[in-house]
């Protein structure tokens, strides 16, 4: 409310529409500014929200990471992506990103498109498919 003329779409206007310039802005640059929506999980997920449920077209979709979220993390672990060593550690959201990030370069996906079917796996409670 108190930036942007109260209009959140001038955020993604004076960041280009860039994916990576509004996470930077969010995240680095005016952190302290936008509490709720400057981590690592919030920040992906909502602008994949945005992206996937808006007409907003962003540049640099393929850099959303995946939002690493207790479901995605537990997923993570299951599928043998971190150890249980990083799964305990204060730094598991980076871990995941980036093992994410890894595994997917120079495929057809984006990292944020696991979070789904990650999230519901977990959430459901690793139910074998048949």
């Amino acid at each position: 409310m108190n930036y942007f003329s109260g209009d959140i779409r001038n955020l993604f206007k004076i960041n280009d529409y860039d994916i990576e310039k509004i996470r930077n802005f969010i995240q680095k640059e005016n952190k302290t500014k936008f509490p709720y929506l400057s981590g690592n999980k919030i920040c992906n997920y909502w602008l994949y929200v945005l992206y996937q449920y808006t007409n907003i077209k962003f540049k640099n979709v393929d850099k959303l990471t995946v939002a690493p979220d207790t479901h995605v993390v537990k997923s993570s672990y299951r599928l043998g992506l971190i150890d249980e060593d990083e799964l305990n550690s204060s730094n598991v959201q980076l871990l995941v990103i980036e093992r994410w990030n890894k595994i997917l370069e120079g495929t057809k996906y984006h990292p944020i498109d696991i979070h789904t079917p990650m999230w519901l796996w977990s959430r459901n409670g690793f139910i074998d498919l048949k």
